[in-house]
């Protein structure tokens, strides 16, 4: 399989996630699946199962139960046969034994959350050097550009724990994940411990960056509002230069409410 077949492949598999993040308390089958793949049926599942680490159905029970944490830890007041007929469950009793097994406690457990504002700090940080894809156009929900990274680091033969993931913004808002965009795909070089052929090198740029945490997706606040948040709350300037994400995604195929990244904006005194 040469690289553009790997890529088209690890695309395929995103617009299954896509479509079960969108479609999640729908009655979804394989076979539903496997067509949005492209695939037959047998040869999606083990692809997906092998890439994923979970079987797509799995997938769909997984996020089920994740949300159902989420609803109530906001504060969710209907009962608990309410949340397992829409899980999917026939019964209060099953739904809460795959909720323990999935969470280590059944859902009259759980407690309810406030969901705090993206903690603020200030951090020097020092080059670092990355390999990456350039990139100028609309981002999308197939994220070509990182897909083309990953499928390279795999063909190599990379484990995950040494693909470091970033993103230079060079242009173009970042609040928007979809917006027209200049930015590089990039990987920590050290890391990698090899030259990735195909990929460009160059470093992170140093300096002071305000450092915030983003869950729940890959969009983040307007820097305009960011900025008035950091003079107001540190003193700081945010200054005209590239802003940085780190991301901290633990799945190859995170869902909606599963994403995470780190945002680094460029500050002075």
């Amino acid at each position: 399989m040469n690289l553009a077949q790997f890529s088209r492949r690890l695309g395929s598999l995103r617009q299954v996630a896509n479509h079960i993040d969108a479609c999640l308390y729908e009655p979804l089958c394989l076979d539903e699946l496997a067509e949005v793949a492209h695939m037959s049926r047998f040869h999606f599942e083990r692809v997906f199962a092998d890439y994923a680490g979970e079987t797509p159905l799995a997938r769909v029970r997984r996020l089920r139960l994740l949300d159902a944490r989420s609803r109530i830890e906001r504060g969710f007041d209907g009962s608990l046969l309410d949340l397992a007929l829409e899980c999917g469950y026939a019964s209060a009793e099953a739904f809460s034994r795959a909720f323990r097994a999935a969470h280590g406690m059944p859902p009259s457990r759980v407690q309810r959350r406030q969901v705090d504002d993206m903690p603020l700090r200030i951090v020097r940080m020092g080059e670092i050097a990355i390999q990456f894809i350039a990139f100028r156009g609309r981002m999308d929900d197939s994220l070509k550009p990182f897909e083309e990274l990953r499928a390279r680091a795999m063909m190599a033969g990379l484990p995950r724990e040494r693909r470091k993931g970033w993103s230079v913004h060079l242009g173009g808002g970042v609040e928007r994940w979809c917006d027209d965009v200049e930015l590089q795909a990039a990987l920590q070089s050290e890391p990698l411990g090899i030259r990735l052929p195909g990929l460009d090198v160059t470093c992170l740029p140093a300096g002071d960056y305000a450092l915030l945490s983003v869950d729940g997706g890959y969009d983040a606040p307007p820097l305009s509002r960011l900025a008035e948040r950091i003079g107001r709350e540190t003193g700081r300037r945010v200054v005209d230069a590239p802003v940085l994400r780190r991301f901290n995604n633990a799945a190859y195929l995170p869902a909606r409410q599963e994403r995470s990244f780190e945002l680094f904006v460029p500050v002075r005194p």
